[in-house]
């Protein structure tokens, strides 16, 4: 009996370890520097004016995003157009789904917002923010860091795991408009849907550039939820380059209301564990600055990073992994 238990037990950590050996491999080939910056500078062009809601260019960033959706292979929604899901006249959430195999109900969100505060010609507040002194003649928001770096890493994990195919939970990967100015998409993504079929939130922030030599991203609100917990177990479970304690940090910017200030908290006020990963506080010189550029970024950084949350939701998108709930607030 010994020998069988011994047996079945090494059997199972082997086609562990080819499983996660399967899944870093996939990780390494879907996951580039080179295609990230690509979905970055692309988010934060000048063609794009700061894409501050309802205009032409915010419309254009959420075709980009779409498209990107499409080429991953993602599904739409129902009820939605296609990708887009209109909150009112010209914004839209851009929204695209992967089926889960056996807990179809079951929702996993991956979310970041791609509005940003336009230029200084479409924001009413302009000049607020970091104090970086930006070159003459600039007058965009780019936005690279807040939050196209967000955006990069939601479609690089949508190629991912349709590649990975393993999901027993619906996937949807969301890029939300309005956050800016007040959370807006988020909110009226959240009006609209059961929030007890929603296990989790991965919401992504600011994750291009960090404060120190060794910068590792943090969870904000990680004491509301044992989320933090599972993302270090799943990413300490591979094999490899993944043997430290707690990759992912608690965050301690709490002065700074992180966790209130991002699209999360419209999950979390209905009691989804929902937080927000981010690398980058909001007292970084860039921060609703116009040199907010895509060459300010690190992107080994940000493929570290990405890497980090594609292992670390391991167990929520197989399903074994379920997140407590947060204390609802309404």
């Amino acid at each position: 009996m010994k020998f069988l238990i011994r047996s079945f037990l090494l059997s199972q950590f082997l086609f562990s370890f080819s499983l996660a050996k399967g899944q870093s491999s996939l990780i390494d080939s879907l996951f580039h520097t080179d295609s990230i910056r690509h979905l970055v500078k692309v988010l934060a062009s000048d063609s794009l004016q700061g894409r501050y809601p309802g205009t032409t260019e915010s419309l254009n960033a959420a075709d980009f995003i779409a498209d990107e959706f499409e080429k991953a292979g993602l599904s739409s929604v129902a009820g939605n157009i296609g990708f887009f899901q209109e909150v009112k006249t010209g914004w839209f959430n851009v929204i695209g789904a992967i089926m889960g195999k056996s807990k179809p109900g079951q929702l996993i969100i991956f979310s970041a917002h791609y509005d940003h505060i336009g230029s200084i010609s479409t924001n009413p507040y302009p000049g607020f923010g970091g104090q970086a002194k930006a070159e003459k003649g600039d007058t965009i928001y780019n936005g690279a860091n807040d939050d196209a770096s967000g955006v990069s890493a939601v479609i690089s994990l949508a190629k991912y795991f349709k590649a990975l195919n393993n999901n027993e939970r619906t996937l949807l990967f969301v890029a939300f408009t309005g956050e800016e100015l007040g959370l807006l998409g988020s909110k009226y993504f959240v009006a609209g849907c059961e929030p007890d079929s929603i296990i989790a939130v991965i919401n992504i922030d600011m994750i291009g550039r960090g404060r120190f030599s060794n910068p590792h991203p943090f969870v904000t609100g990680y004491e509301k939820s044992d989320l933090i917990d599972i993302l270090n177990q799943n990413y300490r479970s591979v094999p490899g380059k993944n043997s430290e304690k707690d990759f992912f940090k608690i965050d301690k910017n709490t002065n700074e209301f992180l966790f209130n200030r991002s699209d999360n908290f419209s999950f979390a006020v209905k009691g989804v564990p929902a937080h927000t990963i981010m690398v980058t506080p909001s007292n970084d010189e860039y921060y609703h600055n116009l040199n907010d550029e895509t060459e300010t970024l690190d992107f080994n950084l940000m493929k570290k990073v990405i890497r980090a949350i594609a292992i670390g939701t391991t167990g929520l998108i197989t399903g074994k992994d379920t997140p407590s709930r947060i204390k609802r607030a309404d």
